[in-house]
């Protein structure tokens, strides 16, 4: 073993999804995309299957070739550029699904235009999509995209939305009285079921529920090589050894999403780029619970660590690693 691992307690993970899978009552859409947060995209498909998942979403038509391979249940496609013509795919349309798309879908839910921006209709332009896309398919819902930062309970933005539907004619029976749901809080969830006890409101979810027992998940590095340094020795590609110690070569790099950070506009961002530029410089990889620091930005497959003092990991070793799991590509997963 010689690379980025990943260890799951899968009794714990395990009772953390079902858990999760009861409480919704059937209403459960896992999210399956990008890297599988963390854990790959057939394992995750496993997983919906074993729990018998009636339908799962992922983002373009390539994950959901690798899902199918792994999962019988319907998919929900999330991108609205792209279609797959199949039995079991929902497709969602969007303003822009109709300058990509060669051919109305059969099954399509209609993406509303949420507060996040990113794409849907507006209530006004829903009447529109419903009649175009259901001359030829079945509209299985509505698709509501939700930002992650809400300030506030979301029911007041939604019901508004759908009492104007109302007003434009559109009843919930054209869109199966369903609707499908991204990053919606529990308070706001049961609200909306209390409010609108006709509306089928089926919620996605990937991060928390694949990522929320994260006691149970150990991400581990392999030393790959170590070399004892002097102060000032030349190490890496530019860079002086900051004091006498040790170089640790350490598996995992850019490659596989080790070092990658998501812009930031927070303090924590602004006192982290103050303290590099007076030489603090750690990294995400820990060794007997201390930080280790980064000599320089990570290499593709590999970062260089350095570490002061006598004793070091041997070569061979696993050391720690705090890393973001969606951004996270592991060379294993040990479930123990």
């Amino acid at each position: 073993m010689s690379g980025l691992t990943l260890h799951v307690d899968g009794e714990r993970w395990r009772h953390h999804i079902s858990h999760y899978v009861a409480r919704h009552q059937g209403d459960l859409i896992p999210v399956i995309k990008g890297n599988g947060y963390g854990f790959g995209i057939p394992t995750l498909a496993r997983e919906a299957s074993s729990f018998q998942a009636e339908c799962v979403a992922c983002y373009s038509v390539d994950e959901a070739a690798v899902i199918r391979s792994q999962f019988q249940g319907d998919v929900l496609l999330l991108a609205p550029h792209q279609s797959l013509e199949e039995a079991w795919v929902i497709h969602t349309i969007a303003p822009n699904s109709e300058q990509f798309l060669e051919q109305n879908p059969k099954r399509f839910v209609i993406e509303m235009l949420s507060p996040m921006k990113r794409h849907g209709y507006l209530p006004t332009d829903i009447a529109h999509a419903i009649t175009k896309f259901t001359s030829t398919g079945t509209c299985e819902g509505l698709a509501i995209h939700l930002p992650i930062d809400q300030k506030s309970s979301v029911t007041t933005w939604i019901n508004k939305e759908l009492n104007e539907l109302s007003r434009l004619g559109i009843s919930p029976n054209q869109y199966q009285n369903s609707i499908w749901i991204s990053h919606v809080s529990s308070e706001d969830l049961i609200a909306l079921k209390k409010q609108r006890p006709e509306i089928r409101w089926r919620v996605r979810v990937g991060t928390d529920l694949w990522l929320g027992a994260r006691t149970s998940l150990t991400a581990n590095a392999t030393v790959v090589d170590r070399h004892r340094i002097a102060a000032g020795e030349r190490v890496g590609y530019r860079q002086s050894a900051p004091g006498a110690g040790w170089l640790i070569v350490a598996s995992g790099g850019t490659s596989l999403g080790v070092g990658l950070e998501a812009p930031a506009r927070d303090v924590k961002s602004l006192v982290k780029s103050i303290l590099r530029f007076f030489g603090w410089n750690p990294s995400p990889y820990i060794w007997n619970g201390k930080s280790l620091a980064l000599v320089e930005a990570p290499h593709m497959h590999n970062s260089l660590l350095f570490l002061k003092g006598d004793s070091a990991p041997e070569i061979g070793e696993e050391i720690g690693l705090n890393v973001r799991f969606t951004i996270t590509t592991f060379d294993e997963i040990v479930f123990e």
